[in-house]
């Protein structure tokens, strides 16, 4: 029986001794938990002979790298007697470092005593490396689909939403009223006398009227229901959950005076300068009325206000 025990004994001992794993034994009745055995794998992960490492603490492995959470980890573990498993920044003799994932297990005497710590290493470096390389190229690719999505949804020439993206929001409000009972407040704004700025001026002079009039629309809605787009050409829309048709009627008006304080030359209107219209519809969807239904009522408004003779905000309930 004692020869059987013996054999089992030599047979963990070498066990120990050949496991790639570096095993330690850490005696819990000294003050810092001493190291009292180390075997040859972690001897081979940190290059630190046995001679060099019995009777210092597995703090050495630390370096001056002391402000790591999972330490805080094993000091709470140690204060009860438990054992935790955490990977932690150590570096080796040579003063490289690796991710060491560090699992210790509490030993009891027969008195019930805690009188050592079985600590188990593994370099797991390059699974963190992994990880982080993972981690790293899913920020990327959704940096990327961020990028995509502007380029998708935005006109390049103004910077502001284009056509595509006024439609998606323009749907999302309309069912959001619909749900909510809210009021509706829908924008169409196009130049006055366009076609002759452009014949007069060039496309370039076209092109900077353009991008100087939408950054005064976006700067004038600019609420986080607000959808400020370039509708097609030379007309924007504007999609939003208003309050009252008394404060979108003021609002529209206030932005054909914003846009003619621009001072932007135009031969071909009476005003000398450049203008706009504004048509607009401000009322609660029901479910009988289509979002088409309502498009077609704000540019009946849009047309109404040119009648009118241009420079002027026409917003119907």
């Amino acid at each position: 029986m004692s020869a059987a025990i013996n054999i089992s004994r030599e047979l963990f001992t070498q066990a120990i001794e050949q496991s790639h794993d570096g095993v330690t034994i850490a005696d819990a009745k000294k003050q810092g938990f001493s190291l009292v055995y180390v075997n040859r794998g972690f001897e081979k992960l940190t290059g630190y002979t046995s001679d060099e490492i019995i009777g210092n603490s597995y703090r050495i492995l630390q370096g001056n790298d002391t402000e790591q959470p999972e330490l805080d980890i094993i000091r709470e573990a140690v204060a009860k007697g438990e054992g935790c498993l955490v990977t932690l920044r150590n570096y080796r003799k040579d003063g490289s470092m690796f991710w060491n994932e560090l699992s210790i297990s509490p030993v009891h005497g027969a008195d019930g005593n805690l009188t050592h710590y079985i600590g188990i290493q593994r370099d797991v470096t390059a699974r963190i490396m992994l990880e982080q390389h993972t981690h790293q190229s899913n920020l990327d690719l959704q940096t990327l689909n961020q990028q995509l999505n502007t380029l998708v949804y935005t006109d390049h020439l103004v910077g502001l939403s284009n056509r595509r993206h006024f439609d998606k929001q323009f749907t999302n409000l309309y069912s959001t009223a619909l749900r909510t009972h809210s009021e509706l407040s829908v924008l169409m704004i196009d130049f006055d006398h366009f076609k002759q700025f452009n014949e007069r001026y060039g496309r370039s002079a076209g092109d900077e009227c353009l991008r100087m009039v939408g950054d005064c629309i976006a700067k004038s809605f600019t609420r986080t229901s607000d959808c400020t787009a370039r509708y097609g050409g030379e007309e924007f829309a504007v999609v939003s959950l208003a309050a009252n048709i008394e404060d979108l009627r003021h609002h529209a008006q206030k932005l054909c005076e914003q846009v003619r304080a621009l001072n932007i030359p135009n031969s071909d209107s009476s005003y000398g300068v450049v203008t706009i219209s504004v048509g607009g519809v401000h009322r609660l969807p029901d479910r009988e009325s289509t979002e088409a239904e309502l498009i077609k009522l704000v540019d009946q408004a849009l047309l109404a206000a040119k009648h009118k003779g241009g420079n002027r905000a026409y917003i119907t309930a």
